[in-house]
C-alpha cells in the first residue's frame, strides 16, 4: 500500500495550520483558528485533487 499524501497539522499563534503534501508533488496549506473549518477545507479539497 503507497501513501497517497503527506498531512502536518501545527499550531502557529491562534491559527491551525494544515499542509498537505500529495503524491504528486502538489503542495497545499490551509489556515483557520477552527480546527474543524481548516479540517473540513482540507478534506474537501483533497477528495476533489484525489477524484480528477
Amino acid at each position: 500500500m503507497d501513501p497517497i499524501c503527506h498531512i502536518e497539522v501545527i499550531k502557529d499563534g491562534n491559527d491551525f495550520v494544515i499542509r498537505v503534501r500529495l503524491q504528486n508533488g502538489v503542495l497545499r496549506e490551509y489556515r483557520n483558528p477552527v480546527l474543524e473549518d481548516v479540517l473540513t477545507e482540507m478534506i474537501n479539497d483533497v477528495q476533489e485533487e484525489l477524484a480528477e
